[in-house]
C-alpha cells in the first residue's frame, strides 16, 4: 500500500509511512535519518520494524512517521507521537536536508510549515482520544538550535533533563539489560504550546514522564527519572504563555 498523503502544498508533500508497505519511501526516510543523526544510526533496524505497524499499536500512543518530499524528491523527515494520558505530543526526530531549508510554503519557512502540520495532526489525535493537547514537547540538543526554535514559538522548559541513548541491539538482550547500558546526555526540553497554556510544575512532571517513562520505557523509579523530576520539585513559578504563541 502506498504511503498516505497527509498534506500537499507548494510542491511540498508529507507522507505517513507507518503500516504503508511503501518500502521506497521508507528507505528514503531511513537514509535521511542516518545522514542527519549519525550517532543514532543504530536505531534504524528498530525503526524499520516499527514502520510495519499502525500508529496505534502501542496502547495510549498515536505514532507517526512522516517523509517530506519537494517536487517528488525526499528532503526531510519527522517522527512524533501523541501520548494520551499525558495530553501532549512528543517530537522524537525532525530533520530537513540543508539544501532544502530555504524552501517556502506560501509565506512560511519550510520548518515552520512542517511544525504547523504536526500540531494539526496532534490536535486530531487529541480529539480522537477525547483528550486535550497542551502542545508538542521536544528534546533539543544544542543551545543554538534552541534559540532557532524559540523564533518559531517554541519555549524552553525549566527542567534539568537528560536524553537516554540506548545501546545498539544485540541478539538475546532484553529491555532491562538495555536500560542498564543507556548513556544519558544533557539536552534542553522545550514545548510548542497549543495556544495559551499555564506551564505548572504538575504539567512539567507530565511532560517528563511522557518522554522518559512512556516513550523511553524507563521505570519511574529509575535514578535519572527521579533526578529529572526532582529538578522541578521546588519550582513554584508558572510559565504563562500568551495566546499569540504557538497558534498553529
Amino acid at each position: 500500500m502506498t504511503a498516505k498523503l497527509v498534506c500537499s502544498q507548494s510542491g511540498v508533500n508529507l507522507y505517513e509511512l507507518l503500516a504503508s508497505d511503501d518500502n521506497e519511501r521508507l528507505e528514503s526516510m531511513l537514509a535521511l535519518y542516518a545522514q542527519s543523526f549519525p550517532d543514532y544510526a543504530h536505531y534504524l533496524p528498530r525503526m524499520r520494524r516499527r514502520a510495519a505497524f499502525s500508529g496505534n499499536t502501542r496502547t495510549g500512543h498515536l505514532a507517526h512517521y512522516w517523509l517530506i518530499e519537494h517536487e517528488g524528491k525526499p528532503i526531510g523527515l519527522t517522527t512524533f507521537r501523541y501520548i494520551e494520558k499525558r495530553e501532549c505530543g512528543l517530537g522524537v526526530s525532525f530533520a530537513v536536508d540543508r539544501k532544502a531549508r530555504s524552501i517556502k510554503v506560501g509565506k512560511q519557512r519550510l520548518s515552520a510549515f512542517i511544525i504547523g502540520q504536526i500540531m494539526q495532526q496532534l490536535k486530531k489525535d487529541a480529539a480522537q482520544t477525547k483528550t486535550k493537547l497542551y502542545g508538542l514537547v521536544t528534546e533539543v540538543e544544542h543551545r543554538s538550535l534552541m534559540e532557532h526554535y524559540k523564533k518559531m514559538g517554541m519555549l524552553e522548559l525549566p527542567v534539568q533533563y537528560f536524553e537516554p541513548i540506548y545501546p545498539p541491539e544485540q541478539d538475546g538482550d532484553d529491555l532491562q539489560s538495555r536500560v542498564e547500558k543507556i548513556n544519558f546526555i544533557p539536552v534542553f526540553l522545550a514545548i510548542t504550546p497549543n495556544g495559551s497554556v499555564d506551564i505548572t510544575p504538575c504539567l512539567l512532571r507530565k511532560f517528563i514522564k511522557a518522554f522518559l517513562v512512556d516513550h523511553y520505557d524507563l521505570p519511574q523509579s529509575h535514578p535519572m527519572v527521579q533526578k529529572t523530576l526532582n529538578s522541578i520539585e521546588q519550582r513554584e513559578e508558572r510559565i504563562a504563555i500568551p495566546d499569540s504563541v504557538g497558534s498553529f
